[in-house]
Protein backbone atom coordinates (compact mmCIF):
# COMPACT_ATOMS: atom_id res chain seq x y z
CA UNK A 1 0.00 0.00 0.00
CA UNK A 2 1.44 3.37 -1.25
CA UNK A 3 1.08 5.54 2.00
CA UNK A 4 0.77 9.48 1.07
CA UNK A 5 4.17 11.98 1.68
CA UNK A 6 1.83 13.76 4.92
CA UNK A 7 1.39 10.47 6.92
CA UNK A 8 5.06 8.96 5.77
CA UNK A 9 5.92 12.29 7.47
CA UNK A 10 3.59 11.87 10.46
CA UNK A 11 5.16 8.61 10.80
CA UNK A 12 8.75 9.68 10.55
CA UNK A 13 7.96 12.34 12.98
CA UNK A 14 6.39 9.44 15.32
CA UNK A 15 9.18 7.45 14.92
CA UNK A 16 11.33 9.99 16.26
CA UNK A 17 9.30 11.55 19.46
CA UNK A 18 9.06 14.55 17.35
CA UNK A 19 5.00 14.69 17.44
CA UNK A 20 4.03 18.12 15.40
CA UNK A 21 3.19 19.62 19.34
CA UNK A 22 6.11 19.17 20.38
CA UNK A 23 7.75 20.89 17.38
CA UNK A 24 5.83 23.44 18.79
CA UNK A 25 6.82 23.52 21.83
CA UNK A 26 10.13 23.83 21.24
CA UNK A 27 9.87 27.10 19.38
CA UNK A 28 8.12 28.82 21.96
CA UNK A 29 9.71 30.82 24.15
CA UNK A 30 10.44 29.72 27.78
CA UNK A 31 8.93 31.43 30.57
CA UNK A 32 10.97 32.99 33.45
CA UNK A 33 11.00 31.10 36.65
CA UNK A 34 9.03 32.35 39.17
CA UNK A 35 11.16 33.46 42.02
CA UNK A 36 10.25 31.50 44.51
CA UNK A 37 12.82 32.61 47.53
CA UNK A 38 11.46 33.35 51.21
CA UNK A 39 12.98 36.96 50.43
CA UNK A 40 10.39 37.48 47.91
CA UNK A 41 7.16 35.86 49.70
CA UNK A 42 8.08 38.19 52.72
CA UNK A 43 8.15 41.33 49.97
CA UNK A 44 4.85 40.30 48.83
CA UNK A 45 3.28 40.31 52.22
CA UNK A 46 5.23 43.63 53.24
CA UNK A 47 3.75 45.70 50.28
CA UNK A 48 0.27 44.09 51.48
CA UNK A 49 1.06 45.37 55.10
CA UNK A 50 1.81 48.59 53.40
CA UNK A 51 -1.58 48.78 51.53
CA UNK A 52 -3.56 47.78 54.33
CA UNK A 53 -1.64 50.05 57.17
CA UNK A 54 -2.13 52.94 55.44
CA UNK A 55 -5.67 52.12 54.28
CA UNK A 56 -6.69 51.79 58.21
CA UNK A 57 -4.85 55.45 58.78
CA UNK A 58 -6.80 57.00 55.91
CA UNK A 59 -10.20 55.86 56.82
CA UNK A 60 -10.09 57.88 60.12
CA UNK A 61 -11.31 61.14 59.62
CA UNK A 62 -8.95 64.06 60.24
CA UNK A 63 -10.43 65.46 63.25
CA UNK A 64 -10.37 62.12 65.32
CA UNK A 65 -6.54 61.39 64.49
CA UNK A 66 -5.29 61.51 68.19
CA UNK A 67 -8.59 59.92 69.59
CA UNK A 68 -8.11 57.44 71.93
CA UNK A 69 -10.18 55.21 74.23
CA UNK A 70 -8.86 56.35 77.35
CA UNK A 71 -6.04 58.77 78.69
CA UNK A 72 -3.45 55.82 79.43
CA UNK A 73 -3.64 54.50 76.11
CA UNK A 74 -2.14 55.52 72.63
CA UNK A 75 -3.43 57.56 70.17
CA UNK A 76 -4.77 56.56 66.97
CA UNK A 77 -1.94 58.53 65.32
CA UNK A 78 0.75 57.31 68.01
CA UNK A 79 0.00 53.57 66.79
CA UNK A 80 0.99 54.11 63.09
CA UNK A 81 4.30 56.17 64.07
CA UNK A 82 4.58 53.05 66.48
CA UNK A 83 4.40 50.92 63.52
CA UNK A 84 7.06 53.09 61.67
CA UNK A 85 9.37 53.22 64.58
CA UNK A 86 9.75 49.50 65.45
CA UNK A 87 9.59 47.84 61.62
CA UNK A 88 12.81 50.43 61.05
CA UNK A 89 14.02 49.40 64.17
CA UNK A 90 13.37 45.49 63.54
CA UNK A 91 15.12 45.46 60.41
CA UNK A 92 17.61 47.87 61.27
CA UNK A 93 19.28 45.38 63.75
CA UNK A 94 18.97 42.56 61.41
CA UNK A 95 21.02 44.49 58.55
CA UNK A 96 23.28 46.53 60.52
CA UNK A 97 26.80 44.41 61.49
CA UNK A 98 27.41 46.66 64.64
CA UNK A 99 25.35 44.73 68.13
CA UNK A 100 23.09 46.72 70.17
CA UNK A 101 23.19 44.83 73.83
CA UNK A 102 19.84 47.33 75.12
CA UNK A 103 18.13 49.79 74.21
CA UNK A 104 19.12 52.77 75.08
CA UNK A 105 22.28 51.83 73.07
CA UNK A 106 20.25 50.38 70.31
CA UNK A 107 17.94 53.57 69.83
CA UNK A 108 20.97 55.57 68.88
CA UNK A 109 21.45 53.85 66.31
CA UNK A 110 22.18 55.33 62.83
CA UNK A 111 20.19 53.44 61.38
CA UNK A 112 16.48 54.91 62.27
CA UNK A 113 14.81 57.43 60.09
CA UNK A 114 13.99 61.05 61.20
CA UNK A 115 10.33 60.89 63.00
CA UNK A 116 8.02 63.66 62.18
CA UNK A 117 7.15 64.43 65.00
CA UNK A 118 9.35 64.53 68.88
CA UNK A 119 6.21 62.56 70.77
CA UNK A 120 6.85 59.56 72.82
CA UNK A 121 5.99 56.55 70.48
CA UNK A 122 5.68 53.98 73.17
CA UNK A 123 3.87 55.82 76.16
CA UNK A 124 0.41 57.96 75.47
CA UNK A 125 1.60 61.21 74.06
CA UNK A 126 -0.18 63.92 72.09
CA UNK A 127 1.66 65.43 68.34
CA UNK A 128 2.86 68.90 68.28
CA UNK A 129 0.19 71.49 67.41
CA UNK A 130 -0.74 71.83 63.88
CA UNK A 131 -3.35 71.20 61.48
CA UNK A 132 -4.91 67.84 61.43
CA UNK A 133 -3.68 67.49 57.88
CA UNK A 134 -0.32 68.77 57.95
CA UNK A 135 -0.18 65.92 60.96
CA UNK A 136 -2.06 63.14 58.57
CA UNK A 137 1.05 64.47 55.74
CA UNK A 138 3.32 63.97 58.18
CA UNK A 139 2.48 60.41 59.62
CA UNK A 140 1.91 59.11 56.06
CA UNK A 141 5.26 60.27 54.44
CA UNK A 142 6.96 58.66 58.10
CA UNK A 143 4.94 55.17 57.09
CA UNK A 144 5.62 55.48 53.44
CA UNK A 145 9.65 55.49 54.77
CA UNK A 146 9.54 53.04 57.18
CA UNK A 147 8.48 50.69 54.73
CA UNK A 148 10.02 51.19 51.86
CA UNK A 149 13.03 50.88 54.42
CA UNK A 150 11.85 47.44 55.44
CA UNK A 151 11.37 46.40 51.83
CA UNK A 152 14.50 47.70 49.90
CA UNK A 153 16.69 45.60 52.71
CA UNK A 154 14.66 42.44 52.45
CA UNK A 155 15.53 43.10 48.18
CA UNK A 156 19.32 42.08 49.57
CA UNK A 157 18.19 39.09 51.54
CA UNK A 158 19.09 35.72 50.72
CA UNK A 159 17.34 32.53 52.20
CA UNK A 160 20.94 31.34 53.32
CA UNK A 161 21.10 34.84 55.10
CA UNK A 162 17.74 34.83 56.46
CA UNK A 163 18.69 31.58 58.37
CA UNK A 164 21.44 33.10 60.44
CA UNK A 165 21.58 35.79 63.28
CA UNK A 166 20.64 33.83 66.69
CA UNK A 167 23.61 34.18 68.04
CA UNK A 168 23.58 37.86 67.20
CA UNK A 169 24.04 40.01 70.52
CA UNK A 170 20.77 41.84 70.60
CA UNK A 171 18.37 43.71 73.82
CA UNK A 172 16.80 40.75 75.48
CA UNK A 173 13.60 41.21 74.01
CA UNK A 174 15.25 40.16 70.60
CA UNK A 175 17.59 37.58 71.90
CA UNK A 176 17.45 33.99 69.83
CA UNK A 177 15.83 35.51 66.86
CA UNK A 178 17.46 35.05 63.55
CA UNK A 179 16.89 37.20 60.52
CA UNK A 180 13.56 35.75 59.32
CA UNK A 181 12.55 35.93 63.33
CA UNK A 182 13.46 39.40 63.13
CA UNK A 183 11.14 40.23 60.33
CA UNK A 184 8.50 38.20 61.04
CA UNK A 185 8.32 39.71 64.76
CA UNK A 186 7.91 43.17 63.30
CA UNK A 187 5.17 42.12 60.97
CA UNK A 188 3.53 40.30 64.40
CA UNK A 189 3.99 44.10 65.75
CA UNK A 190 2.24 45.45 63.41
CA UNK A 191 -0.70 43.32 63.47
CA UNK A 192 -1.12 44.05 67.04
CA UNK A 193 -1.11 48.20 66.66
CA UNK A 194 -3.20 47.91 63.34
CA UNK A 195 -5.73 45.76 64.86
CA UNK A 196 -6.05 48.22 67.86
CA UNK A 197 -6.44 51.60 65.36
CA UNK A 198 -9.11 49.19 63.88
CA UNK A 199 -10.74 49.04 67.25
CA UNK A 200 -10.80 52.73 67.56
CA UNK A 201 -12.43 53.20 64.52
CA UNK A 202 -15.24 50.42 65.82
CA UNK A 203 -15.59 53.03 68.56
CA UNK A 204 -16.20 55.61 66.34
CA UNK A 205 -18.66 54.07 64.40
CA UNK A 206 -16.52 53.75 61.21
CA UNK A 207 -16.21 50.36 59.05
CA UNK A 208 -12.72 49.63 58.77
CA UNK A 209 -11.53 48.74 55.82
CA UNK A 210 -12.11 45.26 54.46
CA UNK A 211 -9.08 42.48 55.27
CA UNK A 212 -9.00 40.11 52.31
CA UNK A 213 -9.30 43.25 49.55
CA UNK A 214 -5.90 44.44 50.81
CA UNK A 215 -4.14 40.94 51.73
CA UNK A 216 -5.30 39.09 48.69
CA UNK A 217 -2.37 37.70 46.50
Amino acid sequence: MKLKPNIKRRLLLGWLGLSPLTLLATKMPKLEKEDSSIANILINRWEKSKSYTLSVLDTMPLEDLEFRPSPAQMSFAQHFLHIGYTNNMFIGVLKDEKTYADFNTLKEAPFFLEMPDPLSVFNADSLQKRSPEQNKELIVAYLHETYDFVLTNLKELSDAFLKKGKDKVKPWYLEGHTHLDLILRAENHTVHHRAQAISYLRMKGIQPPGYSKHNTL
